[in-house]
């Protein structure tokens, strides 16, 4: 069996490298045969030449066709014409890039996962393994990181480890928000839009320059509309969304070198929480059968919901999320060849999430976090050129302190006295340095080697008390890391880049609560080893953008959670060795004028390699959130209407079946889905105005986005839950440019 599987291995292994290599043997050729030809047609009309994209993927702006790294990026015209209206969203946008919802949390927790890789619960004492930067900020905390797509310049996504220029465990991928910043031009807009579930969204902002020197922008948002899934025994829905968002900024250009940009921002949200359905009971476990034995109240499949889209409710979710965020970064010239740059920001925000496992009025599981929040982060960038500008480099010193806290109160059937609560509080407190060089050599013209390093270290504290079981103490743990980046690659002409690559990335160790022997236990770090190649191409003079990426990802001491059943208590262990390997291809066409053309296709086999001693899981086990395929397709096209223009876009996306969590006692296996949306857009002369109408999930899909099985498997507390994805919404869009 295991020579089999060895075999198995290299056999796909060799799939996959020796369809990268073909398919950049054609593009090349096909690139050399046709230029010359398509060359002379491009000379009557450019309109359909695909744009160059910048990227700042490499802490310096680039042409994305240029860089040597699997990246994403979208415009917030983009954006806005395939109706993502959040991070909720960016699953459609990219290959294998998953949005999914995370355990017993609000609706506003994102559950990132890039290439199989991300965190599934939200907890203060867990580190997310995707990293999401704000203009260039790390947010090191889940909460509210489904953030909305408000006077946003690009988002840019970065697949696979980022663990030499990015801050700490970017283990999976980073996820870039990069804002529009204030300019020298007076100028703003105003967006409005209605559409389904009494939806009215208003977004504006100003851009005033107050001097030649000084310039502020003010932005702002109110994001309403009612929930979708309604309740059987009360008027309250789930899915709705009650957001407000107000940003000030200021550019300061102090002299010619120096540059000061302050950020000021603040978001309010309360909604209903996750929008799930009960979708199995079994009465005859734990939690339900002391349930019924102390109240004598039945609690059986009655309780089921009726359809997809209903539960009985009578429970009390909810998430109330209320935070403010605060950036200082300062750049200075010191040279023609030489930058230095300063970030420093710090966040906090309180976070109340009521969650009830049952769906019921009755009280067989809930949880009510109330969870404090706050980070302050500084980091030192020096880059610059050197030799002639053949070696660019970026260079840097980083620093984090955070010290969240959660204090948890179960209201269960099981506690001591029912009905009764079991309280549980968290305090951490967590230090994180490094230091890190990236450099990229041009050995030739075409030739270019990039290198890096980074040193990281985590210092971790935890207090935590827990009354039954009754735990009570205080632990803390010390990690370090050396992270490395080896690239080479190849400018075969102006429009044709290959690169090979091989990146480490690692996360933090933690602490467990150990209710068996009243102590904290250690987790230590999980290491991955990504190999990958890619092809970047425009061929066809420019009308037509071809990028494909083939990897290979060695996971090592991979943090695994576990549910311990007698203490009810989720644990994380390191056990282990697993494989990622797949191919990812993005293609852009503009074949004729005004016709865009977008699609991309991913495909991922995970493997658990090595369990050790994990429970919950063989080395047959799923993967959580690791879809074997990912693909999406979509188009636009731009017809002149007297002055003014028509734009009619239409993009599908489609993710094959995926399980939810990383242990087979309580993880769902969701169903494949695809969903289409649609845009018709009318853009007044000169830009002034524009006017809109557009569907999301226009077949009205009915599909799950996450699910938690604690009854088919594990029988302890004998519900099972699903989360719901949203149905067709349909809207009218009014943007107004000043």
């Amino acid at each position: 069996m295991i020579k089999g599987g060895n075999n198995m291995k290299i056999r796909d292994n060799k799939i996959i490298w020796t369809s990268l290599l073909k398919a950049g043997g054609a593009i090349i050729a096909l690139q050399t045969a046709f230029a010359p030809a398509v060359s002379m047609g491009a000379e009557e009309s450019n309109d359909n030449i695909l744009p160059e994209v910048i990227v700042s993927a490499q802490r310096r702006s680039e042409n994305l066709q240029s860089t040597p790294l699997a990246i994403t990026a979208v415009s917030a015209e983009e954006l806005r014409s395939q109706n993502i209206e959040s991070l909720m969203d960016i699953g459609a946008l990219a290959p294998n890039v998953l949005v999914g919802g995370q355990s017993l949390t609000g609706a506003n927790n994102g559950g990132f996962f890039i290439r199989g890789i991300g965190q599934e619960r939200s907890g203060v004492d867990f580190d997310q393994g995707v990293g999401l930067y704000v203009d260039g900020v790390f947010m090191s905390r889940s909460d509210n990181t489904y953030l909305s797509i408000i006077d946003v310049e690009r988002i840019e996504i970065l697949r696979g480890p980022q663990g030499t220029l990015f801050g700490k465990n970017t283990i999976g991928g980073a996820i870039n928000y990069i804002t529009k910043q204030p300019g020298e031009e007076f100028e703003g807009y105003v967006d409005a839009t209605v559409g389904s579930y009494n939806r009215m969204d208003v977004k504006a902002s100003v851009n005033i320059p107050l001097s030649s020197s000084v310039f502020v922008k003010v932005t702002a948002g109110s994001l309403n509309r009612d929930g979708f899934l309604k309740h059987v025994v009360d008027d309250d829905r789930e899915g709705g969304d009650n957001t407000q968002v107000g940003r000030l900024q200021i550019r300061a250009l102090v002299s010619e070198a120096v540059t000061v940009d302050l950020s000021i921002s603040k978001t309010r949200s309360k909604n209903s929480g996750r929008a799930f359905i009960v979708d199995f009971i079994d009465p005859n476990d734990f939690a339900i059968g002391r349930f019924r034995s102390k109240t004598g109240l039945p609690f059986d499949e009655q309780f089921v919901s009726p359809d997809n889209m209903t539960r009985r409710g009578g429970d009390n979710t909810s998430y109330d999320y209320d935070g403010i965020n605060l950036s200082a970064i300062i750049t200075a010239d010191l040279s023609e060849n030489l930058q230095l740059k300063s970030i420093t920001a710090y966040m906090e925000a309180d976070v109340v999430s009521a969650n009830d496992w049952d769906g019921t009025e009755f009280s067989i599981y809930d949880i009510v976090n109330v969870r404090a929040l706050d980070q302050f982060s500084q980091e030192i960038q020096l880059s610059g050129t050197a030799f002639e500008e053949r070696l660019k480099f970026v260079s840097g010193l980083y620093y984090l302190k955070e010290t969240p806290t959660d204090d948890g109160e179960v209201i269960a059937a099981f506690t001591s006295s029912f009905p009764g609560a079991r309280q549980r509080n968290v305090d951490v407190e967590v230090e994180s340095f490094a230091a890190f060089f990236q450099g990229t050599y041009d050995v030739t013209d075409a030739l270019s080697v990039t290198a890096g390093l980074r040193y990281s270290k985590d210092d971790k504290k935890s207090a935590s008390f827990q009354s039954a079981p009754l735990f009570n103490g205080v632990g803390e743990g010390s990690w370090d890391d050396v992270s490395s980046r080896i690239a080479v690659e190849y400018q075969w002409s102006d429009d044709v880049m290959t690169y090979a690559s091989a990146t480490k990335g690692y996360r933090s160790g933690g602490l467990n609560a150990s209710f068996s022997n009243l102590v904290f236990t250690e987790y230590e770090p999980e290491i991955v080893w990504n190999y990958e190649a890619g092809i970047r191409a425009d061929i066809l003079d420019k009308r037509v953008r071809l990028n494909l990426t083939g990897f290979h990802m060695d996971y090592s001491q991979q943090q695994l959670t576990a549910f311990d059943a007698p203490t009810n208590t989720v644990f994380i262990h390191n056990v282990g060795t697993a494989k990622r390997e797949g191919i990812e291809l993005e293609v852009h066409a503009a074949p004729v004028g005004g016709l865009l053309l977008n699609g991309t296709f991913g495909y991922l086999n995970a493997k658990y390699t090595d369990v050790g001693t994990a429970t919950g899981i063989t080395i047959d086990s799923r993967v959580l959130r690791s879809p074997k395929y990912t693909f999406s397709i979509g188009g636009s096209y731009e017809v002149e209407v007297g002055e003014g223009s028509m734009v009619a876009s239409l993009n599908y996306n489609n993710r094959s079946e995926q399980s939810t969590t990383s242990t087979d006692g309580n993880t769902v296996l969701l169903d494949s889905y695809g969903l289409l949306s649609g845009r018709l857009q009318y853009n007044a002369p000169d830009g002034q105005w524009s006017l809109s109408v557009f569907a999301t999930n226009f077949l009205n899909k009915e599909y799950f986005i996450g699910g938690f099985d604690f009854a088919r498997t594990e029988g302890f507390i004998g519900i099972s839950q699903l989360d719901v994805g949203r149905p067709r919404e349909i809207g009218v869009n009014l943007r107004y440019n000043f």
